[in-house]
């Protein structure tokens, strides 16, 4: 058995449908409460005490507000990769999970930035940068997104949630640094005050939903071809 086989995508059975309803179903519950907790007692909080220890000034600079946003690039430039690697694996006929793996990434990194723009138009939330300047603007103005009222979800926490889950899954002895990747950029988000908490909880929640659909989904596809 291959050291990475584990790396496939379950043959596709009614019990791994039902595990993947019962792992959106949990993943759903906790992010929901801890997105209600952060918006009703720590988004602002935290907000104000970024704001005050780090201080106004430096949040509202050139060098933080007019940071470049690369991650339409490096979306782009994955998904690419991703792609290409996959149908120059695949001419060579090479098998294994490392196809899976790039076809995984190819799929679940473009979907997840598509959809968090989407979710952002939906939701029209001001980003906690801003929100320092109009407090009485806190909370969410519904198809009204666009522009600085595009803090919810993160899409930077969405895309690299299934970016890290991908390698993870590939490179078991890299978890760990995948964990702390995460954890580094959450940090890093609400520091700069791009993000509010729950802003950043739900871009982890849409990657994790996009990881479980697309692994389950592409068992599917492999199930309907007739692939092991």
């Amino acid at each position: 058995m291959s050291g990475h086989s584990w790396l496939r995508p379950r043959r596709y059975s009614g019990r791994n449908f039902y595990m993947s309803l019962k792992n959106i179903l949990g993943c759903s519950l906790i992010s929901a409460a801890l997105i209600i907790f952060g918006y009703f007692y720590l988004d602002t909080r935290l907000a104000e005490f970024v704001s005050e220890e780090v201080g106004s000034g430096f949040l509202l600079s050139e060098q933080v507000s007019n940071l470049p946003d690369l991650l339409l690039l490096l979306v782009i430039i994955i998904t690419v990769v991703s792609w290409t690697g996959r149908l120059y694996l695949a001419a060579k006929h090479v098998n294994g999970p490392i196809l899976n793996f790039l076809e995984y990434i190819g799929l679940a990194v473009p979907v997840a930035f598509i959809s968090k723009h989407f979710l952002k138009q939906l939701f029209g939330r001001m980003n906690s940068r801003m929100w320092i300047l109009h407090p009485d603007q806190f909370g969410f103005n519904w198809f009204q997104g666009g522009g600085d009222f595009s803090s919810f979800p993160s899409g930077h926490m969405a895309v690299i949630t299934v970016l890290m889950l991908g390698i993870g899954r590939y490179l078991p002895r890299l978890r760990p640094a995948c964990a702390t990747v995460l954890f580094v950029l959450a940090a890093a988000l609400i520091i700069t005050e791009y993000h509010f908490f729950s802003d950043i909880v739900a871009g982890v929640y849409l990657g994790l939903i996009i990881d479980l659909l697309t692994w389950r989904g592409l068992a599917y596809l492999r199930h309907l071809n007739g692939e092991q």
